[in-house]
């Protein structure tokens, strides 16, 4: 089912830090895909596009530095549906509220009567029947001028959660198994005794982040809260009515930059008197720390969960999750053990809200590692950093049939391709060559260039960089299949 007026947001700003070293700061957590068989973003694109009006209705909201990665990200999936979201750019991040009234501003200059869908990008959630329904409901309620969100029954005392309560029910809306109630109170996270209580009452439900509203609705509450909350309209108005082109400017980022750092709850959804929410029982997780990889595999007799190659001997309470290499573990309780290819993180279940602290460490010393990820999906394939040091580096290129790189230069590094697997066409400068495995060529600093896969098989060429900087703004874009600037 579509709606002539629904677009959607999916809220993509955040950098996963309690996730590392999974996650990083160019590839946060919902670019990650161990909870599925596609990155937590593109569930969340998946899991609202039945109801939008096209593809591009769905707007990616992100910040300027993760603009690139999850543009390449979304490209690079087999879904060419997901090629065609479009993406509001936030000029500086400033939460929750500035953001969704950023996206609500855009909606209106293409559609006055747009209702919008908010979304995070990096939770688990069941669709299904009852998602349909809760959607459907709440695009009625919506229609009618209520600021709706979807409350998730809870199923444990959780006090890591802000809880919803629920009033008179609003019937005219309901469909299927979905009814709004009116939204009695917020309640931020609550001590354990009153979370027993949320629990046992049936009247609380947890607050997912999910919200469906007239786009026009959440301006107007943000100009009835009046002084700095309703400035954040003002200027997400004025951001919207100006070229694209002319978004990225420094005067608007001065102006967004000014705006209140607020949550959407603090500066709408609390202040104003025709909420709405939607109790449904849908499996849900936000995956908000390492303990969400006890999913990804069974628990075997001692309650260890692993997750790649490994053994374990006399070990009981367990997560071990490996990307690639062994990891044994002997005669441990407890224990939260991480491998990637280049980090490694061990820590005690039960600090696993303090992941962060480790991350802030690891900046103070400057280690890229909480940066760049050793592997990055681009539309034409990716590609695997396997050493960098300094003066050179060395990545692995996998080009997918019948895509190719971008014809390019780079100003700061020379390259050095050698095929191992499948044919390229390479073009270097003025010429066209083809160059088998085995065999290899020499890009020279400044010298227009471009990798192509003109084969029905996966192209893997290995990539030498030389050079005094491999950051990827050193990549000028002559032409480009996906439209990219810049890098």
């Amino acid at each position: 089912m579509t709606h002539d007026h629904i677009f959607a947001t999916v809220l993509a700003g955040g950098s996963g830090q309690r996730f590392w070293p999974l996650s990083r700061e160019l590839s946060p957590k919902q670019l990650l895909s161990m909870f599925g068989t596609e990155s937590l973003i593109a569930q969340a694109t998946h899991r609202i596009m039945p109801f939008a009006t096209e593809p591009s209705s769905i707007a990616i909201t992100t910040n300027e530095r993760l603009f690139d990665e999850l543009r390449n990200h979304m490209t690079a999936q087999p879904d060419e549906d997901l090629h065609h979201v479009s993406y509001i750019i936030e000029p500086v991040p400033r939460n929750t509220a500035p953001a969704i009234a950023l996206a609500a501003a855009t909606f209106m200059a293409e559609d006055p009567d747009a209702i919008m869908v908010v979304l995070p990008s990096d939770h688990l959630l069941e669709d299904g029947q009852l998602w349909t329904d809760c959607i459907r409901s709440a695009a009625a309620a919506a229609a009618a001028g209520y600021l709706v969100t979807i409350g998730i029954t809870p199923t444990r005392p959780e006090t890591g959660y802000g809880y919803i309560q629920a009033a008179d029910a609003l019937p005219e809306f309901s469909v299927g198994g979905a009814t709004p109630h009116v939204v009695a109170e917020f309640v931020e996270k609550p001590d354990a005794i009153r979370a027993e209580e949320f629990l046992a009452g049936g009247k609380h439900f947890w607050n997912a982040g999910i919200f469906l509203m007239k786009a026009s609705r959440v301006l107007d509450e943000l100009a009835a809260a009046g002084g700095e909350i309703a400035r954040i309209g003002e200027v997400v108005r004025w951001i919207a009515s100006l070229p694209v082109a002319e978004r990225s400017s420094d005067e608007v980022r001065d102006r967004f930059a000014s705006l209140p750092s607020v949550s959407i709850d603090t500066a709408v959804m609390e202040r104003s008197d025709r909420i709405a929410v939607i109790p449904a029982a849908l499996k849900w997780s936000d995956v908000g720390s390492l303990m969400a990889l006890e999913s990804v595999a069974e628990a075997d007799d001692a309650e260890n969960v692993r997750f790649g190659r490994g053994v374990d001997v006399d070990s009981s309470g367990c997560i071990v999750y490996s990307t690639d290499r062994l990891v044994a573990t002997l005669g441990v309780q407890d224990l939260i053990v991480v491998d990637t290819a280049d980090a490694t993180l061990v820590l005690p279940k039960d600090r696993v809200q303090d992941v962060r602290a480790v991350v802030e460490a690891l900046k103070v010393m400057g280690a890229p590692e909480v940066i760049e990820p050793k592997v990055s999906l681009r539309p034409w394939g990716s590609w695997t950093s396997l050493l960098k040091s300094e003066g050179h580096q060395i990545k692995l290129l996998e080009v997918k049939p019948g895509a190719r790189l971008s014809l390019q230069l780079h100003n700061h590094r020379s390259e050095h391709w050698i095929v191992v697997a499948g044919t390229a066409l390479v073009t270097r400068g003025e010429e066209s060559v083809t160059v088998g495995v085995n065999e290899g060529t020499f890009i020279p600093v400044g010298t227009v260039h471009r990798l192509e896969n003109p084969g029905t098989e996966p192209l893997r060429v290995i990539e030498v960089q030389v050079g005094d900087y491999f950051g990827e703004d050193d990549i000028v874009r002559i032409e480009d299949d996906w439209t990219r600037s810049g890098r």
